[in-house]
């Protein structure tokens, strides 16, 4: 009987700021003032288009990322899909906790937004844009809850990745088109996102 090797790829994890997201987005302090890029669609690449209706205007919603036993969950969305964003990995050695990742998605008609409503630390999982996406591609952006990051259209992402145990509400501003194309990294390439829930080493 033949077995399949999946790979666990650690992600580098560093702190949410200008120079980490260079290429992927804008950090921001102010939601109020955070401008959303709009952009003609459908995609060109290789992926199929998810869209669902919109007018190509910018709507601005709050949801919920929580923990459920192991997994991380993510709902009240008026757009988007939802569901299981990831789930722990603990190790014994070092007590270290991780979360493993695996669906990525890019909006193509527009940026999108997000930030802590009150204050919680985050992790922004991030990678450029581009068709044929690999896990070396991808950085962890730790966030210390006082800023949020209004990420560039095509930029691969999943909801951001909570540290808190209760659950966490954001607000988030993107296209109403919600053009989406998705990346299922086990699928695909066999490997596991594996980013650490704490903060980055350099203090």
């Amino acid at each position: 009987m033949m077995t399949t090797t999946v790979n666990y790829h650690e992600v580098p994890l560093k702190r949410l700021n200008s120079e980490n997201a260079r290429g992927m987005g804008v950090i921001f302090t102010e939601f109020e003032d955070v401008k959303i890029e709009l952009c003609k669609w459908p995609a060109a690449g290789k992926r199929p288009l998810i869209a669902r209706g919109g007018y190509g205007t910018v709507i601005e919603e709050e949801f919920k990322v929580y923990w459920r036993g192991e997994t991380m969950f993510s709902a009240g969305h008026q757009n988007a899909r939802g569901g299981a964003t990831g789930k722990i990995l603990s190790e014994a050695e070092g007590n270290s906790k991780y979360v493993l990742v695996n669906w990525l998605s890019a909006h193509l008609d527009a940026g999108e937004a997000f930030i802590p409503k009150n204050g919680q630390q985050s992790i922004f999982l991030l990678a450029p844009p581009k068709d044929d996406v690999k896990a070396e591609d991808f950085v962890a952006l730790y966030c210390d809850g006082n800023c949020g990051i209004s990420i560039d259209p095509g930029v691969w992402h999943t909801a951001p990745l909570s540290l808190c145990e209760q659950e966490v509400v954001y607000k988030r501003k993107q296209g109403s088109i919600y053009a989406t194309i998705d990346c299922l990294l086990l699928k695909e390439q066999k490997t596991w996102l594996k980013i650490p829930l704490c903060q980055p080493e350099d203090g």
